[in-house]
């Protein structure tokens, strides 16, 4: 069973049972199946390209190679940043208390690239934020379903149906002021720009 979402709005904790919403759960989905003269499903196979051998579904699997050849474990594998620093596996947050910010702007939330939507079913809540989320303000924390190397954030609300954690990656752009001139090439060649009287 997965671990609750325990999340802390002024020193009273609140626990949560989390739901993950799929889209084909909420509209349906077609699955479009080959059967054969029996009406029996039929399995899908790919033969090599000598002919010689049949591959059934489960028969390859993804591996991880070093030079030489040798295969490594997942588990091996680590993760580094841009200049090559080994970066830490983060643990998961389920199951542990995640300090609630807020209330937030909904903007903050549109501006969220969103990765995941859980639906939020309250075994214990606090009298203080089920209040807030009543008045329709938005909470966030910190969020990892399970051990990664990127912390996600997740955004509490609540509507008609029901309370929900909308998860994902906080977007940053950064635009340019109105009117702002580009930014001068500093290793353009004056010697470049194009004399008319050549033409």
């Amino acid at each position: 069973m997965v671990k609750p979402l325990i999340l802390s709005k002024d020193k009273k904790d609140s626990i949560f049972q989390i739901k993950k919403i799929e889209r084909k759960k909420l509209y349906g989905y077609r699955k479009r199946l080959a059967i054969d003269e029996n009406n029996e499903e039929c399995k899908r196979a790919s033969l090599t390209e000598d002919g010689q051998i049949l591959i059934k579904s489960g028969m390859t699997s993804q591996g991880w190679y070093i030079d030489g050849g040798k295969q490594i474990e997942s588990n091996e594998i680590g993760a580094i940043d841009e200049n090559n620093n080994e970066l830490s596996l983060i643990p998961s947050t389920l199951g542990n208390n995640q300090n609630l910010k807020g209330p937030i702007s909904p903007t903050e939330l549109l501006d969220l690239s969103v990765t995941t939507v859980y639906s939020i079913l309250p075994d214990e809540i606090s009298k203080d934020l089920e209040n807030s989320l009543d008045e329709g303000e938005i909470w966030k924390c910190n969020f990892n379903f399970r051990a990664d190397y990127r912390m996600e954030t997740c955004f509490i609300l609540k509507n008609d149906t029901g309370y929900f954690a909308i998860v994902g990656i906080p977007n940053e752009v950064k635009m340019l002021s109105p009117n702002a001139a580009p930014p001068e090439d500093e290793d353009a060649d004056e010697d470049d720009e194009l004399d008319f009287e050549m033409f």
